[in-house]
């Protein structure tokens, strides 16, 4: 089987909401596309989530000892509530 690449299957998606903007296709066309967008946006997220799980970054513990730590991301939230 066929490992899925990240890279191919977001432009696969980027394809489908091209098609979908131009607004030039038939109903069924339409939910076509939307039903295969969806399932690789699908995709999208879970190769994400196991490329998060995989990511390990080296700390230096207070013994100068290289240790490795699960990767742990931080969201950034936005001041321009104003």
């Amino acid at each position: 089987m066929a490992k899925i690449k990240f890279e191919e299957t977001l432009k696969g998606l980027e394809d489908i909401v091209e098609r979908l903007e131009k607004g030039d296709l038939s109903l069924d066309e339409t939910l076509s596309g939307y039903e295969q967008g969806i399932k690789l946006y699908k995709q999208c997220i879970t190769l994400l989530e196991g490329a998060e799980k995989k990511i390990q970054i080296l700390v230096k513990d207070e013994n100068g000892v290289f240790r490795t730590k699960e990767f742990e991301i931080e969201t950034m939230q936005s001041n321009d509530s104003k």
